[in-house]
């Protein structure tokens, strides 16, 4: 999913739908427990419930982003591969049966290793993407 203002709405209402059913689960109807809290008491216990979601995306992310890193040299490596003439010759060699059919040939499945290193562009442009949107705070600002 590609990060559009759209997209990004229905992300943060898809996480606000989560996060109520959640806190309903927990505490009971929404509406009913509102009335025995103030305007800040209430803030303070949706942002909580908010951040523990966040904090587990971030988590995952984190760990999704040291596979990636873990990866890098290989999809380095893969994209060499790829444009550089190589990846063509096998797929035709093997194409004429050149290469044993017992041995791991998945690389070079029609259009998959292509698309493979398209999608982790795309994951690392979606997270370029937003991180242009987010309005994080300023060192200064955090300390002030």
């Amino acid at each position: 999913m590609k990060p559009t203002s759209k997209n990004i709405q229905k992300f943060r209402d898809d996480i606000q739908q989560k996060t109520l059913q959640e806190f309903e689960k927990v505490f009971g109807p929404i509406e009913e427990i509102k009335k025995k809290f103030s305007q800040t008491e209430w803030r303070v216990i949706m942002n909580s419930e908010r951040y523990k979601g966040v904090e587990e995306a971030v988590k995952e992310a984190e760990i999704a982003m040291d596979m990636l890193l873990d990866k890098w040299e290989d999809i380095c490596t893969l994209t060499e591969y790829m444009t550089s003439g190589e990846w063509q010759k096998d797929f035709e060699a093997d194409e004429r049966g050149e290469i044993r059919k017992e041995l791991p040939r998945g690389v070079l499945a029609e259009d998959s290793l292509y698309n493979t290193l398209d999608r982790f562009k795309d994951v690392i442009g979606q997270m370029a993407e937003i991180l242009d949107q987010v309005d994080f705070p300023d060192e200064e600002e955090e300390q002030s």
